[in-house]
């Protein structure tokens, strides 16, 4: 049945190109009846297409709980794979972790026991702490610690010893760093769908697994929240979570006491605290991993055992307590591990003695010095970069501390720049690179140039300064579901900022611009200047319009989908798809404009299109459980979003980029037309100043000015001719066009008949497009050529003013017509780019490199194709519209969106951070290749598309030493 849908659907396709291209080649696609025909057969037979590969899939749907299962084994492995590499890269296998034990905390902070129940987790240690969240009643349980004493250990660990023993179809245990919710206008599943999704690309479903209970939230760091969210996190958690839902979650001891004291205790959770390692434990620990040498008659021995031996004899002494008080926590423990662990170090410099120092200043100065050991022992095998790293590494510290986060986001580095490039950075960029080409590639008309341009980017930066002021929600790109990660809330938001910059520069333009319908006349106007900037701004406010639907207005945060994501077999066809539809719009963009030129296409295009747009809006949608298979291995490189869904987001796309250029272009035609209207409502009457008045032959006023007579006739029309014979031309074409023209025209060369006069000039407006015309000897007349070069300007301007009503129409119809231009190209690419990236329905873990490629990939192909559907729209419409002026204006604001959509993405914000924070020396060039290289060492550790500190006393100490 797959195979009969393709077939169908190819067929379709080719008897579609079949009828067009017979219709193009034998001159018939002019007739609407055959252009319709042809149109409607085309939609017909993909309609019949769509539905039979609905029919055909229907018999395919797996049920809910089978789909339900593979998204859960698939989000098992994702996380399985993340946690074994960081358990790995921590060392934390080799040869195991330190044995860290727990007790119950102190009973007033959790719920009292029920009679007859126990609520609580006995002590255990650290292997047992799958077991123990079993032993609680509730299944929720919370682990107290103090710094470094092991939480997020325990965390990891207790994840892989779920996932080890899981039966298939089971809750999937993930680690989730609490540091990003914002518990009081974000629920938890709705913050842990967004998560999971953002880490684990492919996993746009995560909602669907939450919501049937299939994931076990294992939460990681309530203290390192902002003081003020930790409390509303507990109402939260008490508020969404259900009876019997599985919860682990970490904290320190003094940050959840206070916690308490605020607010409450988590509800039937157990709570438990782990315990300072006793001596014996820290000391076996060092000496089991330690490099080993060979001591007296070929025993074991290592650096460690004098430190170890001085430390039990003699445990009382000044420098023995400090030390013993520091090797309590996990943490210190491999600090120090690592800092004497093959180097050259010796450890017994920890017992030089602190001379007058107590023991807290004693301890402290310890584990500052294991602290600032951990770095050069991490590049002990290139001591060449310790100072770059020191560096490298202090400079992201304070960032993150600056920013109240432990999360490193590549993208969030924006924040470091000063506060114009931190804003518009991109725009200022791509503005200065725009300016510098036209100063070196125009001559006298450079300054104009210039404002033209500033007043292109004027528009953006205001617009990129207030949605990244107001909500830090509005950010660009599209999401890890391929939809864009806008909220509802911002189409409002968005029209509102449309018809601020619209109504406003619309009547500016039209105070200032030309009352004639002569589109090839020199428009006389009012300070050009302001009406040329107006213009300009407006074209800007276009390309905000078009930007703001493509959603890349406001905070940067990258796409995790890349173009192709498909996986196995599969992946080729995703990168033909893709290629055969670039290829198709540039085939758009060169060949239909020669097929079709005549207004009346314009509209069955247009109506086609929305049509389309609708339809696919409105599409049936199959629900979650629809179009997805179930096993694991039998869905690589198949689309996680059904079919219906797929269409239905196209839909919303279209739909979106339609309305926003659609009031767009009416708020700007109207107020334009409005203004025209009542400027020519007001001069309409006025003759030129400074002549005299007549009277003619028929009784009719002349005015005489600057050496020509005005006048009008009977039915309105304006005239203005010599009072006496001059000499002129006229040009007869063998189309059978006839033109008027001056003697120097004449002496230039004439292509047709010609033919001269010396006779009066009489020159009559048009009575529709407000061209002149030239009237003969024998009563007929001729286009005029030049005629009117030699009006004085007043008499120019009098005579090409038009109807109020024709101004109106026009304007209104020409800004109607750039909103269309905008809607389409702005929603064609969106729906396009949308569902060329719909994901696949394959969870894993993502890297930051990994998202850094995705979103250039997503910046760049979206970028293209917004340049390619632009250059065909711009042909289609304007050229066939208007004449090539708009066509070409038209083409050229494209060809500023097309870089600015790749430059307002996540990966073109951290393209301008480089230049800046790497050419200030505070950070290297190849950012991304030494973060990578700083995981692998262990100095961070990565969650998802972020990294972090190994800890955040590391972070607190490399942010707070001076020599970095």
């Amino acid at each position: 049945m797959r195979h009969v849908r393709y077939v169908v659907w190819g067929g379709a396709f080719v008897a579609t190109s079949a009828v067009l291209a017979v219709a193009v080649m034998n001159g018939e696609l002019g007739d609407t009846t055959i252009l319709t025909t042809v149109l409607g057969f085309g939609i017909a037979a993909t309609g019949l297409a769509l539905n039979l590969a609905r029919t055909s899939a229907d018999g395919e749907r797996p049920s809910p709980a089978e789909v339900l299962d593979a998204r859960a084994e698939q989000l098992a492995a994702a996380v399985e794979q993340q946690w074994q590499s960081e358990w790995r890269l921590r060392r934390l296998q080799d040869p195991e972790p330190i044995a860290v034990h727990w007790s119950s905390a102190e009973p007033w902070l959790a719920d009292p026991r029920e009679p007859g129940t126990d609520g609580r987790a006995p002590d255990d240690r650290l292997e047992n702490i799958a077991a123990a969240l079993d032993r609680v009643a509730s299944r929720r349980l919370v682990v107290l610690g103090e710094p470094g004493s092991g939480k997020t250990v325990l965390a990891v660990r207790f994840t892989l010893d779920v996932l080890a023993s899981r039966d298939p179809g089971a809750p999937v245990p993930v680690v989730v760093s609490m540091s990003d919710w914002r518990p009081q206008s974000e629920s938890l599943d709705t913050w842990l769908a967004r998560y999971l999704a953002g880490h684990y690309p492919g996993a746009s479903w995560a909602r669907e697994l939450l919501d049937a209970g299939r994931v076990i939230p294992v939460l990681d760091g309530l203290d390192e929240m902002a003081p003020p969210l930790r409390t509303s996190a507990v109402r939260r958690l008490n508020t969404d979570l259900d009876v019997g839902r599985p919860l682990l979650m970490t904290c320190r001891s003094a940050v959840y006491a206070d916690v308490v004291r605020s607010s409450d205790v988590l509800t039937s959770a157990a709570v438990v605290e782990l315990q300072p390692l006793d001596f014996e434990t820290a000391a076996a620990y060092l000496l089991r991993t330690a490099r080993p040498t060979r001591g007296p008659g070929g025993t074991r021995t290592t650096a460690w055992h004098p430190v170890i031996d001085r430390l039990r004899t003699d445990p009382g002494a000044h420098p023995c307590t400090a030390l013993r008080a520091v090797l309590r926590t996990p943490l210190m423990v491999t600090l120090a591990r690592t800092a004497y662990d093959d180097t050259d170090a010796d450890p017994a410099e920890l017992l030089d003695d602190g001379g007058r120092d107590d023991r807290a200043q004693r301890q402290a100065r310890l584990e500052a010095h294991l602290l600032d050991a951990f770095v050069p022992a991490a590049y002990r095998d290139d001591n060449r970069r310790v100072d770059t790293a020191l560096h490298t590494l202090g400079f992201l510290a304070r960032h993150l501390e600056r920013q109240g986060s432990r999360e490193l986001a590549w993208w969030e580095l924006r924040r470091e720049l000063p506060l114009p490039l931190r804003t518009m950075g991109p725009v200022l960029v791509v503005g200065a690179l725009a300016a510098a080409v036209i100063v070196l590639t125009t001559g006298s008309e450079r300054g104009w140039a210039v404002l033209i341009t500033a007043g292109f980017l004027v528009p953006l930066c205001v617009g990129q300064a207030l949605f990244l002021r107001s909500d830090s929600g509005l950010a660009g790109g599209l999401g890890p579901d391929g939809s864009t990660r806008t909220g509802r809330a911002r189409v409002p938001r968005e029209l509102v900022w449309v018809l601020m910059g619209a109504v406003p520069l619309g009547l500016v333009v039209g105070m200032a611009g030309s009352l004639s319908l002569n589109s090839y006349a020199t428009p006389v106007q009012r300070w050009p200047w302001l009406g040329n900037g107006a213009l300009a701004m407006t074209g800007g406010l276009g390309l905000a319009t078009a930007i703001g639907v493509l959603g890349l207005l406001g905070r940067p945060v990258p796409s995790t989908v890349p173009l192709t994501t498909g996986r196995g077999g599969h992946s080729w066809r995703r990168r033909a798809l893709a290629s055969l539809v670039v290829l198709a719009a540039a085939a758009i963009g060169v060949l239909v404009p020669a097929a079709l030129m005549l207004p009346f296409r314009i509209s069955v295009l247009c109506a086609t299109a929305l049509g389309i747009a609708v339809t696919v809006a409105l599409w049936p949608n199959p629900g979650a459980a629809g179009r997805t298979l179930s096993p694991p291995r039998a869905t690589a490189g198949r689309r996680a979003r059904p079919r219906g869904q797929v269409l239905s987001v196209v839909g919303r796309g279209m739909v979106k980029g339609l309305a926003a250029g659609l009031l767009l272009g009416l708020a700007f035609g109207v107020s334009n037309g409005s203004a025209v209207a009542v400027r020519a409502a007001v001069d309409r009457d006025d003759y030129p100043a400074g002549g005299s008045w007549h009277t003619s032959a028929d009784g009719g006023r002349v005015l005489v000015a600057h050496g020509w007579s005005h006048r009008r006739l009977a039915d309105g029309t304006r005239v203005v001719s010599t009072p006496g014979p001059v000499r002129w031309a006229v040009d007869r074409q063998s189309d059978g066009a006839v033109y008027s023209m001056t003697m120097t025209s004449f002496a230039a060369g004439c292509t047709g008949v010609c033919e001269t006069f010396n006779s009066p000039v009489e020159l009559h407006e048009h009575p529709d497009r407000g061209d002149l015309l030239a009237k003969l000897p024998d009563g007929t007349f001729a286009e005029d050529w030049d005629l009117q070069d030699e009006l004085p300007p007043a008499s120019r301007g009098w005579l090409q003013l038009s109807a109020p009503e024709a101004l109106f129409g026009r304007a209104t119809g020409e800004g109607l017509a750039f909103g269309l231009s905008l809607g389409l190209v702005s929603g064609l690419t969106v729906a396009l780019h949308r569902w060329l990236v719909s994901p696949t329905d394959i969870a894993r873990a993502g890297t930051p490199l990994d998202g850094l490629r995705a979103d250039g990939a997503t910046a760049v192909s979206r970028g293209v194709l917004l340049f390619l559907i632009a250059s065909a729209n711009a042909a289609l419409v304007f050229r066939s519209w208007f004449d090539t002026t708009f066509a070409d204006g038209s083409l050229v604001i494209w060809l500023i969106t097309a870089p600015l959509a790749i430059a307002l993405s996540a990966w073109g914000w951290l393209l301008v951070t480089r230049l800046w924070l790497c050419g200030t020396g505070r950070l290297p060039w190849r950012l991304m290749r030494f973060l990578e290289d700083a995981h692998r060492r262990g100095v961070l550790r990565q969650a998802g598309a972020l990294y972090e500190f190994r800890h955040a006393r590391l972070q607190e100490r490399l942010a707070t030493r001076l020599d970095v």
